[in-house]
């Protein structure tokens, strides 16, 4: 089996072995940040244990890595839901109201309602080379 498709394999748990070192150096880079903050030398010493075991042997940070994992996918769901909502109540729920008070009617709703007839557009034109040069 080659290096790449030991990497990828996934383990009993679903989690990879880049996953487990992704978490050792994520663990190790916040263990120091806080230590940034705080200056605690035990911080220090364990960001250090961390890498260290991370290095040596990665698949002892794999319950860590799939509690890590985990929260990210719970997490995922919950902001790109929040998030949608979001972009929908701040710009296209204004910009809906306002072309509504301004009337305007761009899907042609109106025309569609009261008749019978198609509402398409009829578009009866001759493509020259120029529209090709400049298309916009």
């Amino acid at each position: 089996m080659s290096c790449d498709a030991l990497k990828k394999k996934k383990t009993v748990s679903g989690i990879t072995r880049i996953q487990e070192r992704d978490t050792c150096l994520a663990l190790t880079f916040l263990l120091l940040l806080i230590w940034f903050f705080t200056r605690h030398a035990e911080l220090i010493y364990a960001a250090m244990a961390f890498l260290l075991v991370g290095m040596i042997w990665s698949a002892a940070m794999r319950p860590l890595a799939f509690l890590w994992f985990g929260l990210s996918n719970v997490l995922g769901k919950i902001m790109s839901s929040v998030l949608l909502s979001v972009v929908y109540l701040v710009i296209v729920l204004p910009v809906a109201a306002l072309r509504r008070l301004m009337g305007k009617d761009s899907l042609r709703l109106r025309q569609w309602r009261s008749g019978s007839e198609s509402c398409f557009i009829v578009r009866e034109h001759s493509y020259t080379a120029e529209d090709l040069k400049h298309p916009y």
